[in-house]
């Protein structure tokens, strides 16, 4: 039997891009999402990317699984009608539009919960609904460019500033810590009755992960972003295989188990290092002697010496590889999945394990995939009203 933990819970979802996000990971855990989209064509994060599979992005693939996909025109009064009536029975609201967005097309906070009072609506968006810069249009790369986590990096060949390579870390942070609210607010709607306006933005995200490295620019004790390439006991290593593997033995114990396994016990003799944890940074002498003994064992051999011997290491893959690894197979972080448009897929899952139960995924729907499906169950439509719903453009 298939349980979850967010069973029960409906949400309706108005959004582009990163608040997608917020809403695969309230489906994951078993939240009815339906995703509210414009007629025809719907979120074009489905024409987003340069990857698809049967002319759909992976973005749509990945970020909109496990949602019902409702096409409606709230530009329209009998669309609005409808989103209000949807609305009612909601516990959450997804606004991933821009400031004053959803307000126009009658989905704003006030208004919905009138309808709503126990309504937890979130708004997530780049910049925030109170913000010199709510009306600024952005995209990813402008929340850690804001924030300092992509520092530009001249261009050798003519001087001029360059992205540089970067993980969007407000676009994928802000929707974790939206739905870490989400879940709060529920709990409080849930006891007692009153609802909350949440205003979650990416750039707000990005800034909070330099929390370290603004206490070291005011010169405080923080370690900041961390400068790893001179140390030399806690590094990579190419192994036999070609492979590479994290070395981690800075603590004087592990380093003497680490020695102690590999038959080199006057290594530990001749630079026992600190007892807290020493890096070796700068030691050249060190590193060409471990770059030796890693290349007599591969990858997989190196791992199985770190877990008998209780030396701190990891594996370093490609992301190619990760699906063959132990540890993403036995918490089953890859899902495989059939989608009638894009085939075969095979998806990582959610993070989040919970005793005793199981989530389960569906397909990241089409525009318009479920209309049928809510307008009658949820809204109790019948067939003739969809009908002259769809005929009007409404649907």
């Amino acid at each position: 039997m298939t349980y979850s933990l967010l069973s029960g819970v409906r949400v309706l979802e108005l959004s582009l891009l990163a608040p997608d996000l917020l809403g695969m990971h309230l489906a994951d855990l078993g939240a009815d999402v339906i995703k509210i989209e414009q007629p025809p064509r719907g979120d074009y994060v489905r024409e987003l990317g340069a990857h698809k599979a049967g002319g759909v992005s992976f973005m749509h693939l990945r970020w909109n699984r496990s949602k019902r996909s409702l096409t409606l025109d709230c530009k329209q009064a009998r669309g609005r009608e409808l989103l209000h009536r949807l609305a009612t029975g909601a516990d959450v609201v997804i606004d991933g539009l821009r400031a004053g967005a959803a307000e126009r097309c009658g989905a704003g906070y006030d208004e919905l919960r009138a309808l709503q009072p126990a309504i937890v609506y979130c708004s997530l968006s780049g910049t925030g609904r109170r913000s010199p810069y709510a009306q600024l249009a952005t995209h990813g790369v402008a929340y850690d460019a804001f924030a300092g986590l992509a520092p530009p990096v001249d261009d050798p060949a003519d001087g001029e500033p360059r992205i540089p390579p970067h993980v969007g870390i407000g676009m994928h942070a802000a929707p974790l810590y939206a739905g870490m609210a989400v879940c709060a607010a529920l709990v409080r709607a849930r006891t007692t009755g009153v609802g909350s306006c949440l205003d979650i933005a990416e750039l707000d995200a990005s800034v909070a992960w330099q929390a370290e490295a603004l206490a070291g620019a005011r010169g405080e004790q923080a370690p900041g972003r961390v400068d790893l390439s001179a140390s030399v006991r806690y590094q990579y290593y190419r192994t036999a295989d070609e492979r590479v593997v994290l070395f981690q033995a800075s603590e004087r114990k592990f380093w003497r188990n680490f020695c102690d396994a590999v038959g080199r016990p006057d290594l530990f003799e001749a630079k026992p290092g600190d007892a807290v944890g020493d890096h070796a940074r700068g030691d050249e002498e060190l590193r060409r002697e471990l770059a030796q003994i890693f290349r007599t064992r591969t990858r997989d051999e190196w791992i199985a010496l770190f877990l008998e011997a209780d030396v701190p290491g990891a594996p370093v893959y490609p992301v190619d590889e990760l699906p063959d690894d132990p540890h993403v197979k036995e918490r089953a972080l890859l899902i495989e999945q059939d989608h009638p448009v894009a085939g075969s897929l095979r998806l990582f899952s959610t993070p989040i394990h919970s005793d005793n139960e199981t989530f389960s995924t569906t397909p990241a729907p089409a525009p318009g995939e479920h209309n049928d499906e809510i307008l009658s169950e949820v809204l109790g439509l019948s067939r003739s009203e969809i009908a002259h719903l769809r005929a009007e453009g409404v649907v």
